[in-house]
């Protein structure tokens, strides 16, 4: 059976982007990049537990996301979210987080996704007690040699009534 030429490039083509992305997606991550990741989280429930909300909003990019704590509303930047999580802990002034990753996957040598679950003890708004533990993702973005947060997200638990 002969195959058309474009047929034959089409094949090619799909064969050698599969390879590349293999090689490529095995290049990225260095152990390095990998333990700084894993030390931005540790610097980040270090500074929460000490409710310092600047050292919090030190571990993001200036032009970061987050959302406000329905969980609805995009914060953006790192002020924002410091003042986010200011009011979060002026509301739950004994709260303690512990925080597990789980994962980190680069995406490319300078972005990587990092995920974990969160448990908090402490908490005295209504509404936080509702929302005390659960999981979430973080893009993380190599900015002049650091790793910061650059975008998260969270979902809580599914409280049963």
């Amino acid at each position: 059976m002969k195959f058309p030429i474009p047929f034959f490039l089409i094949v090619l083509s799909l064969t050698g982007c599969a390879s590349i992305k293999t090689t490529v997606s095995t290049q990225v991550g260095t152990d390095k990049d990998r333990a700084a990741i894993h030390q931005l989280i540790v610097e980040w429930e270090r500074a929460f537990n000490a409710h310092d909300a600047k050292a919090v909003a030190a571990t993001y990019a200036q032009q970061a996301e987050s959302l406000d704590q329905s969980g609805m509303k995009l914060v953006k930047g790192r002020e924002a979210i410091q003042r986010q999580v200011q009011t979060s802990l002026d509301k739950n002034p004994n709260v303690k987080t512990k925080q597990t990753e789980l994962e980190v996957r680069f995406l490319s040598p300078t972005l990587a996704v990092q995920t974990g679950y969160w448990n908090d003890d402490g908490l005295e708004s209504e509404f936080d007690k509702k929302r005390s533990n659960g999981m979430w993702t973080s893009v993380v973005k190599k900015i002049d040699g650091k790793w910061l947060y650059f975008i998260d997200r969270f979902w809580p638990e599914q409280q049963s009534e």
